[in-house]
């Protein structure tokens, strides 16, 4: 499932989760939730992720 962070105070799985904390959610669920979650984009991989730094820094 995709994590997400939470923008605001929400109940989840009977617990509640911070603003700025992260949590598993399915499309339907954060599609629900609208602006008060945001997805969490995650690189591809390390390499991928080392080879844009880089391009960044020249």
């Amino acid at each position: 499932m995709p994590k997400y962070t939470a923008q605001a105070y929400l109940s989840h799985k009977g617990k509640i989760v911070k603003p700025g904390e992260e949590l598993e959610l399915t499309a339907k669920q954060a599609d629900f939730l609208g602006d008060k979650v945001t997805e969490v984009k995650r690189a591809a991989s390390k390499t991928a992720a080392k080879k844009e730094e880089q391009k960044e820094t020249k």
